[in-house]
């Protein structure tokens, strides 16, 4: 077990007490997982800005392989040629200044739909949760860029976007035993993975869906690609760096 007996329900308090003990970085084994604790803001600097390459790898849990197809996307990804490709994408494809422009017209739409349903509501005196509709506006918009289209929540799962990405969300923030005894993740004995795999196909059966769509749609205008089509020009190509195939597309997707 190593040192996972010295965590409690508030494990950042707990490896607080244990670094005023033992200094601002510390070598703890969580199971059979060597970890290092690091807990101040020189130490910090030491490791994020100065050794970052070293340490700039996302580790192989039971998550990361479940919910972002085995490591493929870049927020669970491993730090190599892979991710870098994969983010060089992303930026030069999804988020260059050229691209943002090419979508403005996108924005002014989704924003004219909120100006005139604000107005609306206005005029009938009815309350609006207005955190919840520029949220819902951001969505919106990132569907849009993302996959040409908006979605309706039962598109998704009867829980909508928002259950399942926020059970997602949970699922891979909450401590599992496996991750860090290895041996004992076939058992399951949380429930965990049988819940994260639920969550998967969820994904899995919706991104199957919209890259089908866009097959069959076949958009050859440059000027109308959203970012799916983009990933699917790179699929099967070898002239490009970017080397991706459909399972790559749905984790970045995600």
């Amino acid at each position: 077990m190593g040192s996972l007996l010295k965590l409690g329900p508030n494990p950042h308090r707990d490896l607080h007490q244990l670094s005023q003990k033992y200094g601002p970085i510390m070598h703890l084994r969580l199971g059979l997982v060597p970890t290092i604790v690091v807990s101040s803001p020189q130490a910090a600097e030491l490791f994020l800005k100065t050794h970052d390459l070293v340490f700039a790898s996302r580790p192989p849990t039971e998550a990361a392989k479940v919910i972002s197809w085995d490591q493929r996307n870049l927020s669970f990804g491993k730090y190599g040629s892979y991710w870098r490709n994969m983010r060089k994408m992303c930026t030069l494809e999804l988020l260059s200044h050229a691209k943002i422009n090419s979508f403005s017209t996108v924005r002014e739409q989704e924003l004219d739909l909120l100006i005139k349903f604000l107005k609306e509501e206005a005029n009938n005196g009815t309350k609006v949760d207005l955190s919840a509709k520029v949220s819902s506006l951001s969505a919106d918009m990132s569907c849009r860029m993302v996959f040409g289209k908006k979605y309706m929540d039962k598109d998704l799962d009867e829980k909508g976007f928002k259950g399942v990405m926020q059970e997602g969300m949970h699922l891979a923030a909450k401590p599992n035993i496996a991750d860090y005894i290895p041996y004992l993740g076939p058992f399951d004995l949380q429930g965990l993975t049988r819940r994260m795999k639920a969550i998967g196909k969820i994904f899995d059966d919706f991104f199957e869906k919209i890259i089908d769509e866009h097959i069959q749609s076949d958009n050859k205008d440059d000027k109308n690609k959203d970012f799916v089509d983009v990933m699917l020009s790179f699929v099967g190509t070898e002239e490009s760096e970017y080397r991706i195939e459909r399972p790559n597309i749905k984790a970045l997707m995600l």
